[in-house]
């Protein structure tokens, strides 16, 4: 069951940088591209909201309030290095991305923000595949990619390709993301399907039973009749931006060739890197990385 949607989310107007700061990252046919932060935490935790439940056994039906205040907690991890983006259409944000450190722990460590109760069951989802990662050196987590219905949901694609550019740019090694949703799985080509060697693109899964069977009470009983899997990735970072890894990422959202994916990537993720770079002290926008 989907949660009601929340109103539409406020336009550009609404964003917390002077019109003149703002910049657009790449024009991609009808939307353009921007960094999350332009965009207010109250804006961005409400498209999250709108997003967040459609495929996803553990966000569905949970009470809109909660499902915003986990976008907060998105909002604030991904602030910490700055590389989160936003999709927007005729003034609106659709889509989006967060990513962050994987040594800064789950969604809710050092948000400062108290996890509700109706969100337990993600946050074990969540703990079972941190819990699962072996890493092997530092180690970028893409959290998060939506799109709105009905967009283009080859928005996710330009994202999750961008993050992962600008963590290579920042110096990780690797990069970990997870799905519980089927509809990649099933996807001919998909990035979450097992290719490349294991020091390239380690692939396994996680079954809601065996983390139902490390989780007490009534979470634990509820994972268990969802009966669900997680699959998860590392992939070295340096192989996903050759082309073997590319052309899996243009396939998952039907694009035909890596270049038709790349491309847009890579000016999403060089502008955005440099736009970081020209921020000034005062305004406390630069991060140690750069």
């Amino acid at each position: 069951m989907i949660a009601a949607a929340l109103p539409p989310v406020s336009s550009l107007e609404g964003c917390v940088y002077n019109q003149d700061d703002i910049p657009s990252l790449a024009n991609l046919g009808q939307y353009a591209m921007y960094p999350m932060e332009i965009f207010a935490e109250d804006q961005v935790a409400r498209l999250f909201c709108n997003i967040c439940q459609r495929g996803n056994p553990v966000l569905q039906g949970r009470p809109v309030a909660d499902l915003v205040l986990l976008g907060r907690a998105m909002y604030r991890k991904a602030k910490v290095l700055r590389l989160g983006q936003v999709a927007v259409h005729k003034g609106e944000p659709v889509a989006l991305c967060f990513s962050w450190d994987v040594a800064a722990g789950g969604v809710w460590k050092d948000s400062g923000l108290e996890m509700p109760a109706s969100l337990a069951a993600h946050a074990a989802v969540g703990k079972a595949a941190f819990e699962s990662l072996n890493m092997r050196g530092e180690t970028f987590f893409t959290g998060f990619i939506g799109v709105l219905p009905p967009h283009d949901g080859v928005l996710s694609g330009y994202l999750a390709v961008a993050s992962f550019m600008m963590g290579h740019q920042l110096g990780f090694q690797d990069a970990f993301q997870y799905t519980l949703l089927p509809t990649f799985l099933k996807r001919g080509g998909s990035v979450f399907g097992k290719f490349g060697s294991e020091d390239d693109n380690m692939n396994w899964n996680v079954r809601f039973a065996e983390i139902a069977a490390n989780t007490e009470g009534a979470v634990s009983d509820e994972i268990r009749e969802m009966d669900g899997n997680v699959n998860l990735s590392l992939t070295s970072l340096n192989y996903a931006l050759g082309d073997e890894w590319m052309a899996r990422a243009a396939m998952t959202v039907r694009l035909q060739t890596p270049e038709l994916i790349r491309q847009p990537a890579q000016l999403m993720a060089t502008n955005h890197l440099n736009w970081l770079k020209r921020q000034t002290p005062s305004k406390n926008m630069i991060s140690s990385r750069l």
